[in-house]
């Protein structure tokens, strides 16, 4: 009996997959206690320039001192929402202008990526905004609600697994995920009153205890979202 038409190298590609995935490191600082605006925050500390998309910081950034820059698709300037317009209107999956190549320190995308219809392109335009050695901080969610308004002023498109976090940061160095909350903890925040009125109650003692009857690895794969921190090469 003959085997299947082979059309690709499947074992290769599949090594390369693997090899991508397993070449991320994994933080599990985050898992029950979600710091990352801290984290990035200390981590800018001393930089000149940094793009922060869709104003994600929300003003954790007050003590920077260095110019922060925003970029929105949207010009929407509500303070009730915390909301303010941004410095550069723009679209994070069309190209970006050559004045911007190499010009932060830092780019900032926290809640951003599952927001737009091209993650990849948005990708390759950070990476190219960033000097080398610039550093990319990103967050997107994996087990969470279909989140975008009635009006649609921005939409909800995907959902990002480890997997695809590794795969998405392939072109950079030093790639970290920090998981956000572990299998059982991810699966009771999909509840709306879970983190609003549970984690502010009880912090992260409720969720620790809860996903402590699972693996780290476990943990890993379920989470609810993941904080990531990538490098761009020194090469172009």
């Amino acid at each position: 009996m003959t085997g299947p038409r082979r059309i690709h190298d499947v074992e290769g590609l599949n090594a390369r997959l693997q090899a991508v995935t397993q070449r991320v490191r994994v933080d599990l600082r985050y898992l029950h206690d979600d710091r990352s605006r801290e984290h990035v925050a200390r981590s800018v500390q001393g930089m000149s320039r940094v793009l922060d998309l869709g104003g994600g910081m929300r003003g954790a950034l007050a003590g920077f001192g260095g110019e922060v820059e925003t970029l929105d698709l949207n010009d929407i300037d509500a303070a009730s929402e915390n909301l303010s317009r941004p410095d550069i209107l723009g679209d994070v999956c069309s190209p970006f202008p050559g004045w911007m190549a190499g010009r932060y320190d830092a780019v900032i995308a926290l809640a951003l990526l599952e927001h737009v219809y091209d993650p990849a392109a948005a990708v390759a335009n950070f990476r190219t905004s960033l000097r080398p050695g610039g550093r990319l901080f990103l967050y997107v969610p994996w087990m969470w609600r279909y989140h975008a308004p009635k009006d649609l002023v921005f939409q909800d498109y995907q959902r990002l697994s480890r997997d695809g976090m590794a795969y998405l940061l392939r072109d950079f160095d030093e790639v970290t995920l920090y998981p956000i909350r572990g299998k059982y903890s991810a699966i009771l925040n999909m509840l709306k009153f879970w983190k609003p009125v549970i984690e502010r109650r009880f912090g992260g003692r409720i969720n620790r205890l809860l996903d402590a009857r699972v693996s780290d690895w476990r943990n890993t794969v379920q989470a609810s979202g993941y904080f990531a921190e990538a490098v761009r090469p020194d090469a172009a």
